[in-house]
């Protein structure tokens, strides 16, 4: 965790060892109505007390080393003051853990949550992803020695590289969040999308996918490996979205969208951001509510979902110079990747 990055964070964060407060930031000073100096070493339990309670939920998150959210929550202050809120708990490097509180109404600035959360959460899923991937490439080849069709040689050589795309992925994660993708290069992105339906629909053939695709678009200037993370993330939250939908169905679309800029990170410029990547499902869609916030961290519907995917997707956008957005009705949700042109000017 970067402390200075979560310092002027407007959520109460606070970092734990053992349940004694190691750090809090500014908004939990402010929060608590104490000084970092006074509470350092204190139990945390013993000045915020939560239903359910806050020590079980710390045990359960250090336990699995996963993170654990509990939505609408209520907290008692050192006042005595009680609030409702979400509290959000994750591992940290060096064994601690972050404690963070979101109070409804209240939303971080710009690129100030999701950066550092999912560079840390980042480190962490890379650790765990490379250690396997070696062993089930090697089982895949020798599978493939035994496997005569050629149906059955292609899934298998989709599993080899799709696992050197995910230890390449795994490298590039340890530092998403710290810089940017430095693998850029010309990106098909039709080839980016077709390469995830081809997964997602291996492992599911009965899901039902319409392209359309605008032929005359140009390559991105990218990194292959996280767009297709990120389009990948995107299918498969369309896919949990469709589950008790009765005739499921997904779209991926690319078009030219004129109209669309963002401003660079120095604030100086406007860039253009004409192509458009969208996957759309006919779910249920998403509460007016919940869009205000789906892109950040460890906000999710899903009972067993982390939130990290989707501010996955916003990260890998914003590291390209684009955004993503979300339209949903009931009955219709996309998600858009919108990316500039590399042969267009920046005004």
């Amino acid at each position: 965790m970067s402390l200075s990055l979560i310092e002027d964070w407007p959520f109460p964060v606070f970092q734990i060892d053992e349940g004694r407060i190691l750090f809090a930031n500014q908004a939990a000073q402010e929060w608590t109505g104490d000084s970092v100096n006074r509470m350092r070493g204190r139990a945390l339990t013993d000045m915020i007390r939560t239903e359910p309670a806050l020590d079980q939920q710390l045990a359960k998150s250090a336990a699995a080393a996963t993170v654990l959210t509990n939505r609408a929550c209520t907290a008692t202050l050192p006042n005595g003051t009680t609030l409702t809120c979400h509290v959000t708990i994750y591992p940290v490097e060096g064994g601690t853990q972050g404690v963070s509180f979101w109070m409804a109404g209240l939303r971080p600035r710009e690129g100030e949550l999701g950066a550092p959360i999912v560079s840390g959460m980042g480190r962490l899923i890379a650790h765990e992803l490379k250690n396997p991937l070696a062993g089930i490439k090697g089982a895949a080849q020798l599978l493939r020695d035994d496997v005569q069709s050629s149906e059955g040689r292609a899934l298998l050589d989709l599993i080899g590289s799709e696992i050197d795309r995910i230890r390449r992925l795994a490298d590039r994660m340890e530092t998403l969040g710290d810089r940017d993708p430095d693998q850029m290069g010309p990106v098909n992105i039709h080839t980016v999308l077709r390469q995830a339906r081809t997964v997602v629909q291996s492992a599911e053939p009965r899901l039902v996918f319409t392209e359309r695709y605008d032929p005359s678009l140009p390559n991105v200037r990218g990194d292959s490996d996280t767009l297709m993370q990120a389009v990948l993330n995107l299918i498969r939250n369309a896919q949990d979205a469709l589950r008790e939908t009765a005739a499921p169905e997904i779209e991926l679309a690319t078009r030219f969208r004129a109209g669309v800029t963002a401003r660079s990170r120095e604030g100086r410029r406007a860039r253009h951001l004409p192509i458009q990547i969208t996957v759309s499902d006919n779910g249920s869609g998403v509460s007016d509510d919940l869009q205000d916030h789906i892109f950040q961290p460890f906000v999710t519907t899903k009972r067993d979902g982390q939130g990290l995917g989707l501010a996955l997707v916003s990260k890998v956008a914003k590291a390209h110079g684009g955004l993503v957005e979300v339209r949903s009705r009931p009955g219709r949700t996309s998600f858009s990747v919108l990316l500039p042109d590399p042969t267009g000017d920046v005004s």
